[in-house]
């Protein structure tokens, strides 16, 4: 597969976390809902993740493939020069990403979470999980023995 699988596994690796992403915070804005007394159905919850899936995850999938650029070839400088397992690292990569960009698009727009299920530190915490497993999903992508 040569060089592809590198530019194949940033767009693969980014495509699943804005799926996971969006599909977690949609779970927590509709846990939030329910707990503020809404009565949500497991039909409501599909038909809301599946819209915000379509409206909400193309443009974080372009905040998400941008992030993962720079953060993943930070990842390839820190395993080309340092001896520490690269799954490791793209998985500590995906989740500081995920975080960073978090904060940067609440300093953007004065403040507000524009990711409405990360305004919350459990929800911070779930969008950086997803970016972690991304970071692993595009280690094993870019495995060479792979």
């Amino acid at each position: 597969m040569g060089w592809f699988r590198y530019p194949l596994g940033l767009v693969l690796a980014s495509i699943f976390m804005a799926l996971a992403g969006v599909i977690v915070q949609t779970q927590f804005v509709l846990s939030a809902l329910a707990g503020a007394g809404a009565q949500i159905s497991a039909a409501d919850r599909l038909s809301m993740t599946l819209a915000d899936m379509a409206g909400l995850g193309p443009l974080y999938l372009i905040f998400v493939l941008i992030g993962f650029l720079i953060a993943f070839l930070a990842g390839a400088l820190v395993v080309r020069f340092m001896p520490v397992p690269r799954t490791a690292v793209y998985a500590v990569a995906g989740a500081v990403c995920m975080f960073v960009m978090l904060m940067l698009m609440r300093e953007v727009f004065f403040g507000v979470p524009v990711i409405a299920g990360a305004r919350s530190l459990a929800g911070e915490i779930s969008q950086a999980v997803c970016g972690a497993l991304a970071g692993v999903f595009y280690a094993w992508m870019t495995s060479r023995q792979g």
